[in-house]
């Protein structure tokens, strides 16, 4: 059982203990002070030192500096002003690089854990057992950590998309630390470090794509010089912003697209891609739907601790396994921060309650929900609702969700990666003007400036044929709903009117 010294099949995961019994057998293990480190031998570390070159931590995962090099297991670097410096100096290095990491500060005077800007290499937490893990299978049940039974059945997780409200999990008395947060190690608490007020400042249109793209272009090109590279191509714009950046290293990725059966989306993401790889001369694969196998439903569940619902990708966990495992995957995920996709409806001085935090979560009104939503409410250094709503969408979308779902991969050497994933990216796009960022403009832009030729494209609209054969199928298929059942058109029919259920 995992978290008992066995060897559970959680690749690209770690646990950081202060005993090294829960260590899984085979795992790698390392030792600062009072504290051990176990890693699956996927998972990249690199040594953290201190001035005089004493070890001071770890960063786990796949980090790119500001040369564009992404970092190497066994890589040592030095943290500078750990010892005569103040406390800000574990921040200000953890976010000179992008890509999907966490640092750990195990041997320094303030004894942190910080994640990546998105979140997007995850971790949780239990204080009474002192121990970060990166899912919660990692740490040992005991009589005050047993699962949120009720909670997890209103949830649905996996039949649903809901995700467990901020820093819940499927477990009492463990927490999940959300990006902009750090993990003091000393007291256990969990304390917002970004941003620290309102987000200053209105930044030019032209020089946010410059940064943008910029910063986009170099995390893409340091993982393509590290390993086979797959973009994964949808009929969205923040994929195809990735590959208007990637142009320079467009012969060295290969476009992979997911098919689902009977799903009208990546039916069009399919006809739109496999044009695209063909006009660029961009080699194009598109995984072909298999039904999903029992064990590997099961398997992808277990991986991430049910601790997010993301029925797509867990209906496709069969047909991920054809992608090549040697390939890392490049996915467009915080790109809707650039176009104000949860903050767009809300005014400046509207008010955000916790029960509408609760709604985007799909959870319910309990009395443990509504605190932990009032608690992260509570602690915003400010009230407006529309930068509320664009943090919750970093902290909560794309850490409790997409911050989740790459650990059900086993992919060897290969791993996934956000190329949006940068301080500098994130602070950018929170900083155009607010009108600019509801147009939705921004991704359309920076394809724009870099690879203009792939505007000659829609965005996630019918094209060629589909045009006339996917209306038709949408037809046959409610056709087939109703002679199969009935009284749903009535029902529907009902729905619509003032008062109907």
């Amino acid at each position: 059982m995992a978290g008992t010294g066995s060897d559970p099949d959680l690749p690209g995961q770690f646990i950081l203990d202060t005993t090294i019994n829960n260590i899984p057998e085979r795992w790698i293990s390392e030792r600062i002070g009072d504290w051990f480190l176990g890693c699956h031998p996927t998972l990249p570390v690199i040594r953290l030192i201190d001035e005089k070159g004493q070890a001071a931590g770890w960063l786990l995962g796949y980090a790119i500096d500001e040369g564009g090099r992404l970092l190497q297991d066994k890589d040592t670097l030095r943290v500078n002003n750990l010892i005569d410096g103040g406390e800000s100096c574990e921040e200000e290095f953890t976010y000179r690089f992008g890509g999907r990491f966490l640092t750990i500060f195990a041997g320094s005077r303030w004894p942190r854990v910080y994640l990546d800007p998105c979140g997007s290499l995850s971790a949780v937490y239990c204080p009474h057992c002192k121990i970060v893990a990166s899912t919660t299978n990692l740490i040992p049940y005991d009589d005050l950590t047993n699962g949120r039974v009720d909670l997890a059945r209103e949830l649905g997780i996996p039949y649903t998309n809901a995700m467990y409200p901020l820093d819940l999990t499927p477990r009492y008395h463990i927490f999940r630390l959300l990006p902009n947060h750090y993990l003091d190690l000393s007291t256990w608490q969990s304390v917002r470090h970004w941003p620290s007020g309102p987000i200053q400042g209105m930044i030019d249109v032209e020089k946010a794509i410059g940064i943008i793209s910029a910063i986009v272009r170099r995390n893409i090109a340091a993982v393509t010089k590290s390993i086979p590279t797959y973009l994964c191509l949808t009929g969205g714009q923040d994929s195809r912003m990735l590959l208007a950046c990637a142009k320079d290293v467009a012969n060295q990725i290969e476009l992979l697209t997911f098919s689902l059966s009977d799903d009208d989306v990546t039916t069009i993401d399919i006809a739109i891609a496999r044009q695209i790889g063909k006009k660029c001369r961009i080699r194009h694969s598109v995984l072909p739907p298999r039904e999903p196998t029992p064990e590997d439903l099961k398997e992808w569940m277990n991986r991430i601790g049910f601790s997010t619902g993301e029925v797509r990708g867990w209906q496709g966990c069969t047909m991920f396994r054809q992608a090549d495992p040697a390939y890392a995957r490049l996915y467009g995920v915080a790109g809707g921060l650039g176009r104000a996709f949860w903050s767009r409806e809300y005014a400046m001085t509207d008010t955000v309650s916790p029960e509408r935090l609760l709604d985007y979560c799909r959870a319910p009104y309990t009395r443990e929900t509504l605190e932990a939503a009032r608690q992260w409410l509570d602690r915003i250094p400010f009230t407006n609702a529309s930068p509320i709503m664009d943090l919750f969408m970093l902290e909560q979308r794309i850490g409790c969700w997409a911050g989740v779902w790459p650990y059900a991969y086993g992919d060897d050497p290969g791993f996934t990666l956000f190329p949006m994933c940068h301080r500098e990216v994130i602070t950018t796009m929170l900083s155009l003007p607010a009108g600019y960022r509801r147009s939705g403009n921004l991704m359309r832009d920076i394809i724009q400036h870099e690879w203009v030729e792939l505007l000659g494209w829609p965005f996630s609209e019918p094209i060629g044929s589909l045009k006339i054969t996917l209306p038709v199928r949408r037809l046959w298929k409610m056709a087939g709903n109703v002679f199969r059942n009935p009284g749903s058109i009535i029902g529907g029919i009902g729905n619509q009117r003032p008062g109907g259920k």
